[in-house]
């Protein structure tokens, strides 16, 4: 009789304990969907948050380039005639979006270059400068280049798939566009040092213009038909505080419109189409990077936007986060 109460009492406490397993695996899965619940949430009024302050931007944006002085050609030499010129110091920083800050930042991007869209010459141009090396500048460029273009023919000082085999490397040429600028330290030959010093200078998407008000002299050295008198009298102009207000103002000897339509041309009026061809006097295209964060126990939420000018106007090209 002893034997079945002990028996009939350890069964009991052994069902009491799974009871209680099971209820703590429900309350452990409850808490964790909660939790999983609240940092949705928390995400998505981040997300709202760096939305608002973005089409905050994008409508200040929009109102100064339908400003008067955006199409007056008197002030076209002035900062006034580019009214989204210094849009990296105007739009950063902390601001109030509500009752809530985020962290802005704004960048034109006409101070880099489009490493996905680039000529060869341009970019064997930037590297020569930045590395001061010719033969290291020419194979960086052709592995670039290489890793870009959609087929696996291998340039003179390029690599292509077999390289990158042979060389035991994991990841093969993507033969596409990059995604990312630090892609590029998977081309063959890249090494941390040369992606430090070339990526401040280069962005993976946008147009293939270069804002001569804006942009620094090493990406200016790169672009066709420069010479030392052109890059010399751009950077006067900016350094008296000066826009530069078209391309041919800065290249001796050239008229504005001059050759084109088949005419004979000056050999200014030619480096100025040269030059023309990538380079800009205006901020056409505005990088905008927004940290938000919905509250004190919340994670930042990171959001980038591309906002470009459309006429008189501005436009929303996308936001990814």
């Amino acid at each position: 009789m002893n034997n079945r109460r002990g028996v009939a009492l350890i069964a009991a406490m052994w069902l009491i304990l799974g009871i209680s397993v099971v209820a703590l695996q429900f309350a452990l899965s409850g808490k964790e969907r909660r939790v999983l619940a609240l940092a949705a949430a928390d995400r998505g009024q981040g997300r709202g948050i760096a939305l608002a302050a973005i089409a905050t931007i994008q409508a200040q944006l929009d109102a100064s380039a339908r400003s008067p002085a955006a199409s007056n050609q008197a002030l076209a030499g002035t900062t006034s005639g580019d009214p989204w010129l210094g849009v990296d110091s105007i739009y950063s920083g902390f601001a109030m979006v509500g009752a809530d800050s985020v962290l802005l930042r704004a960048r034109d991007l006409g101070t880099q270059v489009n490493i996905n869209t680039v000529g060869e010459a341009q970019l064997r141009l930037l590297l020569a400068t930045l590395l001061r090396d010719a033969a290291l500048a020419e194979r960086i460029t052709q592995r670039i280049l290489d890793w870009r273009d959609v087929d696996d023919i291998i340039r003179l000082n390029g690599a292509e798939r077999d390289a990158y085999i042979k060389a035991g490397l994991l990841i093969l040429p993507g033969n596409r566009p990059f995604g990312d600028v630090t892609e590029l330290e998977l081309v063959d030959g890249m090494t941390p040092e040369i992606l430090a010093a070339l990526l401040p200078y280069i962005r993976v998407y946008g147009q293939n213009t270069v804002n001569l008000n804006s942009a620094p002299e090493v990406v200016l050295r790169s672009l066709p038909g420069i010479n030392e008198q052109i890059l010399s009298n751009i950077l006067a102009n900016r350094t008296r505080g000066r826009r530069i207000a078209s391309v041919e103002s800065v290249v001796p000897g050239a008229v504005a419109g001059g050759g084109r339509g088949g005419g004979n041309a000056s050999a200014g009026t030619v480096l100025a189409q040269q030059l023309g061809a990538v380079a800009v006097v205006d901020t056409r295209e505005v990088e905008v990077t927004v940290v938000a964060q919905a509250g004190p126990s919340a994670l930042p939420l990171k959001g980038t936007a591309l906002i470009q000018r459309q006429g008189q106007g501005a436009s929303l090209g996308w936001v990814r986060w």
